[in-house]
């Protein structure tokens, strides 16, 4: 069979794999990687895009899952590679900068030995969109790629203007637009795919949590608390999460930001006030939440596809597609101060199969208000939205529309400090 190896330059990790995801998806053909290696600089969710099986890869394989539908793989050898490619067409996405380029080498020298077919088609990018040309420099069929305002990975044939007749809403996204444009895409995206399905004008007010500025957060209709694995996010989302409570804005949390607005439901009870996560803050007097290591039966880190157990069951009605979740967290909500919350109102509405882990919670008494512990991002495609970001834009949508003008920052603040 055949070997293609697809590179394009300049790449980030959000676009790494991205050209050779088409190639996949034009020729029926499988995408396999070589291991990546992503420094600090490029960003630290660069590897955190959780495949299926249980691993971590390049954030741009994600363009691969949406693609085609298949199951992002984790990094390959050169012998699997070359041993995939002897039954059916393999294509592996190459980037000098971030892999080690006797890897490079050694395939093409193995897959020549097998007597496999090695083509090299190299990705040019010019007045933002992308195209591929093979080894003698002629342009592929394959078609012209850009992003869209949502930096998801679209053919240029297929992209299309928002409608004049949608209704405009502003949310803040706590992020830097470097982070989720060039680094992790996936949360950008399935807001993306909520909004067409919700036929919402959404515009993102990309917010920094580093050092957060509250006022940054006036007027806008929403607030999304990524994933990450910065812990210098932290307070920021928190903060934010607190303004969000305060002020009734529609919320939802995301891995890190579901942790993030938990701990701001708790850090606003009598006795929990110094409240913190211990990842972010190991010397914390009250962690919210802990490690799962030495918890019975409960793995060191979750990592992957993992089952949800709905409570009540019936909310499984509402994501009868969705009955997993992505999963790569080492931390879990604190049983110590888990009545508590619940007491105050919190409703914890999914757990793991065993339990003990909170995968889902909700603050009823809120506009909206809701996070889930896994990637929910990850499990949301063109046409198909995730449910909880479906529901988050519609809330968002209605919260706007009965809104009283005139609430100010200011008012805010009074609410959060007293």
């Amino acid at each position: 069979m055949t070997l293609t190896l697809v590179s394009h330059s300049p790449c980030s990790a959000a676009l790494f794999g991205a050209l050779a995801a088409t190639v996949a998806q034009a020729e029926g053909a499988v995408l396999m990687h070589l291991p990546a290696d992503f420094q600090p600089e490029h960003g630290a969710d660069s590897v955190q895009m959780v495949a299926a099986r249980g691993a971590l890869v390049p954030s741009g394989l994600l363009w691969y899952e949406r693609l085609t539908g298949r199951e992002v793989l984790p990094a390959s050898t050169v012998e699997q590679i070359v041993d995939a490619a002897r039954a059916f067409a393999v294509v592996v996405p190459w980037h000098g900068k971030f892999q080690v380029q006797s890897l490079h080498e050694t395939l093409i020298e193995q897959a020549s030995a097998a007597g496999v077919s090695i083509r090299h088609l190299l990705g040019r990018h010019q007045d933002g969109e992308w195209y591929l040309e093979d080894q003698h420099g002629l342009p592929t069929e394959h078609g012209r790629w850009c992003r869209d305002a949502f930096g998801r990975w679209v053919n240029t044939a297929l992209v299309s203007r928002p409608s004049a007749a949608r209704s405009p809403l502003v949310i803040a996204l706590l992020g830097t637009q470097a982070d989720q444009l060039d680094v992790y895409p996936a949360t950008l995206a399935a807001l993306g795919d909520a909004a067409d399905a919700a036929n919402i004008d959404l515009h993102i007010r990309f917010v920094s949590p580093v050092q957060l500025d509250l006022t940054l957060l006036d007027s806008v209709d929403g607030i999304v608390l990524p994933g990450g694995s910065d812990m210098g996010n932290v307070s920021g989302q928190i903060a934010a999460a607190r303004y969000a409570l305060a002020a009734n804005v529609p919320t939802v949390g995301l891995c890190l930001g579901m942790q993030s607005m938990t701990t701001a439901i708790a850090q606003t009870l009598p006795g929990l006030e110094q409240a913190n996560m211990a990842e972010a803050a190991p010397d914390t007097p009250i962690q919210s939440f802990i490690l799962m290591t030495g918890t019975p039966g409960l793995p060191t880190h979750r990592l992957g596809t993992q089952a949800l157990n709905f409570r009540p069951s019936s909310l499984g009605d509402r994501l009868p597609h969705h009955p997993t979740i992505r999963c790569n967290h080492r931390f879990m909500l604190n049983p110590d101060i888990t009545r508590t919350l619940i007491n105050a109102g919190l409703k914890i509405t999914a757990t793991d199969a065993s339990g003990h882990i909170a995968d889902a919670i909700d603050w009823p008494q809120h506009a909206f208000y809701q996070g889930m512990q896994g990637h929910p991002e990850l499990g949301s495609s063109a046409g198909k939205p995730h449910p909880l970001i479906e529901d988050f834009l519609r809330a968002v949508q209605a919260s706007a529309s009965r809104k009283t003008k005139g609430f100010s920052t200011a008012d805010t603040l009074h609410q959060i400090n007293h």
